[in-house]
């Protein structure tokens, strides 16, 4: 059998959290992800001497990790659990509460019983008011999260962190401070360690724009309109190449001065390309770059076909190297990921056994391999190339058993080579030519997650300004180099992909009004610079935020319900951090209720609900009866999954479900089914459930209907599928609990 090579790429970026008028960081992933993912991912693959893989770090994110080791910086959480708890505030009360639970509850909360105690009895009744916990769970809740935060690796191997953790409860502030100190150990031994194996040849590293903008849009925003003609642009046009210059620069100095030598490949922020982003890369002397498999469909016009299972029906094409030649005779190598194994390891293996998942990935590979032994060339690449940690919490273990497993079955099979991008392009004489890559990101292929929407746009135009105010000062004279260079790099900030990420639709980080303070306060800081008046536009944030939180909610009102009335609900939303899935059907679900129904809403991702029109497209919500009686029937769920495991949530089995399909371009009517004996399902059709379909889709489900009593409670699970194969479940690690009022 032909040798496959594998490169795996890791991609990891953090954005910049800190605020220049506090000092603080105004939150803490940088630092919990620094002590979870970063270090411990290259100890598992020390373990397998024949391995290599490349890891993409971008400087903005070394520039964290440096502080935290080095300067002493702390965020909001770590200034906190410092804290004395006699001299917390009501605010700072108010604060622990609602930020020092976010963690996976299944794999982070619920195995720790201490944890889990507190965190019941803040999502109580009691709960809500501060002066319901003591002093001691006040410490014990701030000790807790950030235990939880550690890779289990450190555990095992910190004999002091071992005893804080079985300590369970009674955490003092001496213990608070140890753990601080214990973290910042941690990120201090970060650099030095991918350093040391950077120059031993066991890793390649490479690197992004210093502050990970996307690229094609900073170039020339009309770009956008190349891959989305309907999109609507901004007011001002953004063509900033020299500053993408800039940022690509600063970038290869940062890597060469940290790690001792220049990067050879270059990661582009959200794998976002067009040919002015590859004919830059060229121009700064990078050999290889890497994007997605729907860039290579977009710009050969042939796409990359999946069976049932997502296996690559003709792998060739995809499972090359290309050499991008635009205009004149360039040399830049392109490395297309297979899309497939980054969207299960974000959004499915986390739920599966760990052995299972590991086994499942190999058993890909393995097909693929098989189906390139036909193939006229002797050599081919499979591309794994992904964020590199923001998954792993939904794992056991942080995802160690797993990534063993698999690296274990990889390293003992003499026809798989796991190497860096570099030397696969090195030891291929001749790679497939491209002469015209069509410009897209690996989302959609379009641009649209980053600019179009209203208030992206509008960010855009006050970058714009912000920076044209900065020209004219710059053409006055009337500043230093040091000046100007300080007000530059506020400038530079504020074109991070996160930015406009977050602003506007679809996604919601539930913490929008921070990042939009720290957009704002970028912008104001060049002006604070520069000495001269903040303009008042500054000062007002971009989009208004609204604080949705549960409760009741009145019935429908001519057929729907208001848009005011939503906002006292439950919401669960399908993007839960920064890693997209675009394949969902579901934007948002809000759950709300009175004495007589429960109500839903479905905010769809309307390109993938209704495109494909011939494929039916399902999405069901499951019901599951908490007060039961000897004679109360449940059924397993009516979805398969796409490997030989589903997520645990799904073993279950539910007392209701409410059907719906989507096929050719309208929703077929709504079936509530009932659960009888056997495990099996029986749709009774005299039902009162009400809906409406108008762009969104509003429910409402008498409590009668699904035989729930005042006072008694219902778990929620919500699944979306193709042809009954479980596509992404809603909340996938606790289901939603209503509690019918009286």
């Amino acid at each position: 059998m032909k040798k496959l090579s594998l490169v795996v790429i890791w991609h990891m970026h953090q954005p910049n959290y800190k605020s220049s008028s506090t000092g603080y960081y105004l939150m803490p992933w940088t630092r919990l992800h620094a002590i979870k993912d970063y270090l411990d991912m290259l100890l598992i693959l020390d373990k397998f001497p024949n391995m290599k893989q490349t890891f993409s770090l971008v400087p903005l994110l070394l520039d964290q990790l440096e502080d935290y080791a080095y300067n002493n910086a702390h965020d909001l959480h770590s200034f906190l659990t410092e804290k004395d708890i006699k001299d917390l505030t009501f605010d700072d009360k108010s604060f622990i509460l609602n930020s020092f639970f976010d963690a996976n509850y299944q794999k982070m909360i619920l195995p720790y019983p201490a944890y889990d105690r507190l965190y019941k009895k803040r999502f109580s009744e009691e709960g809500f008011d501060v002066d319901n916990f003591s002093d001691q769970e006040y410490s014990d809740i701030m000790a807790w999260f950030n235990l939880v935060w550690f890779d289990p690796y450190w555990k095992e191997t910190i004999p002091e962190l071992r005893a804080l953790w079985e300590k369970c409860e009674g955490y003092t502030l001496e213990d608070r401070k140890r753990l601080i100190q214990i973290q910042r150990d941690i990120i201090s031994q970060i650099i030095p360690a991918y350093r040391e194996r950077f120059l031993s040849g066991k890793i390649e590293i490479i690197t992004s724009p210093y502050y990970h903008p996307i690229l094609p849009l900073l170039i020339n925003s009309d770009v956008a309109k190349e891959a989305d003609e309907n999109i609507d642009l901004p007011d001002n046009k953004i063509d900033f190449v020299e500053d993408a210059d800039i940022q690509i620069k600063r970038s290869i100095a940062k890597i060469k001065k940290l790690f001792g030598k220049r990067p050879k490949g270059i990661w582009p922020p959200e794998q976002c390309v067009s040919n002015e982003t590859f004919e830059l890369f060229e121009k700064n002397g990078f050999k290889w770059t890497v994007t997605d498999d729907g860039i290579l469909s977009k710009s050969t016009g042939k796409e990359v076909l999946r069976d049932f299972s997502g296996i690559l029906l003709d792998p060739y094409e995809l499972c090359n190297a290309y050499t991008f030649r635009g205009k004149g005779e360039k040399n830049l190598k392109i490395f297309f990921r297979n899309s497939l194994p980054s969207n299960l390891f974000s959004f499915q293996y986390g739920n599966f056994d760990p052995i299972i998942a590991a086994n499942d990935v190999y058993e890909r590979l393995k097909i693929m391999q098989e189906k390139l032994a036909s193939s006229p060339e002797e050599h081919h690449v499979l591309t794994i190339a992904m964020d590199g940690e923001n998954c792993w919490e939904n794992y056991d273990e942080d995802g160690r058993p797993f990534l063993l497993e698999l690296y274990r079955l990889i390293s003992e099979d003499d026809t798989v080579e796991c190497i860096t991008g570099s030397e696969y392009i090195k030891k291929i004489e001749k790679h497939k030519v491209l002469n015209d890559i069509k410009p897209g990101s690996w989302i959609n292929r379009n641009f649209n997650l980053w600019i179009g929407d209203p208030i992206k746009n509008r960010a855009y135009d006050y970058l714009y300004g912000t920076r044209k105010d900065l020209i004219e000062a710059l053409e006055s004279g009337n500043y230093s180099k040091e000046v100007l260079d300080a007000a530059w790099n506020e400038i530079y900030m504020v074109q991070s992909s996160d930015w406009f990420w977050w602003y506007g639709e679809p996604n919601d980080s539930g913490q929008d009004d921070l990042f939009d303070f720290l957009f704002r306060e970028h912008l104001q800081n060049v002006y604070k610079i520069l000495q001269i008046p903040v303009p008042d536009y500054l000062k007002t944030p971009l989009e208004m935020y609204m604080t949705r939180h549960s409760g009741s909610m009145c019935p429908f009102i001519k057929g729907r319900i208001s848009g005011t009335q939503w906002q006292n609900t439950q919401l669960i939303e399908s993007l839960e951090g920064p890693v997209y899935n675009h394949n969902k059907f579901i934007e948002k679900v809000f759950f709300g209720c009175d004495s007589k129904n429960l109500y839903l809403k479905f905010e769809f991702n309307t390109l993938n609900i209704m495109a494909n029109s011939d494929i039916s497209k399902q999405v069901a919500v499951y019901f599951q009866l908490l007060n039961v009686t000897s004679e109360s029937s449940f059924s397993p769920i009516r979805f398969r999954s796409r490997s030989n495991v589903i997520p645990a949530l799904l073993k279950q089995a539910y007392s209701y479900e409410l059907a719906m399909m989507f096929r050719n371009n309208r929703m077929l009517p709504i079936l509530l089914s009932q659960s009888i004996e056997n495990s099996l399902w029986y749709t009774n059709f005299n039902y009162n459930v009400k809906y409406d379909f108008v762009g969104d889709l509003e429910i409402a489900i008498p409590f009668d209907d699904i035989k729930v009593k005042p006072k008694a409670a219902v778990n929620i699970v919500v699944v979306t599928g193709i042809e009954n194969t479980i596509e992404e479940v809603i909340s996938v690690d606790k289901p939603i609990i209503m509690v019918r009022p009286e």
